[in-house]
């Protein structure tokens, strides 16, 4: 028996088996090669020496097309502490990252870094996302930690980023605990 369903506009047919319920089987499960795990490591290893080398060219190399998709999202006590500090609101999600300090006077002759926790990466071999808790440094000093996930696609040029989200906690509001990044 065939029944139609309108979803969104849109026809949508289902087969449905006599007894009503609809023929399914499940998904394979999603393997990843240990060439793609590799490239992504490689990926990460050349996000964070572009960090530390302050290097907006090379962080862009990492991106799909170049073009650095970056995004914030603060906690609400670290949100509320700079709405205070410079009286003016803050989004719960903003355009915002580490990218936009490279070449900034105010961290000239500064080291730059980002200290990863283990990734944790979910592939089907095309897309992946890649997640992992992150302390963002500056002269060895943590000056935000959180979490952080990366939406990536394999080109023709390999394993790149579409997509930066972060979490951040102002480590002056929220100290990091000693295990954040195990």
């Amino acid at each position: 028996m065939m029944r139609e369903l309108i979803v969104a506009g849109s026809l949508v047919l289902l087969a449905l088996a006599p007894s009503g319920a609809v023929n399914a089987q499940p998904a394979p499960a999603a393997t990843m090669a240990q060439s793609d795990s590799a490239e992504i490591g490689a990926v990460i290893k050349r996000f964070d020496a572009a960090i530390r080398a302050q290097d907006l060219e090379a962080l862009k190399s990492v991106f799909h097309e170049n073009t650095i998709s970056w995004r914030a999202t603060g906690h609400p006590s670290s949100r509320a502490w700079i709405e205070k500090a410079t009286n003016t609101p803050v989004a719960a999600l903003e355009d915002q990252g580490a990218h936009q300090l490279i070449g900034a006077p105010e961290v000239k002759g500064s080291a730059l870094a980002e200290r990863f926790g283990p990734p944790m990466i979910v592939s089907d071999g095309q897309l992946a996302t890649v997640t992992f808790r992150y302390a963002f440094t500056e002269n060895d000093k943590v000056t935000n930690w959180g979490a952080e996930s990366w939406q990536m696609i394999k080109g023709d040029s390999g394993w790149r980023i579409v997509n930066l989200l972060f979490s951040y906690n102002l480590q002056n509001v929220a100290p990091m605990p000693l295990d954040h990044l195990k």
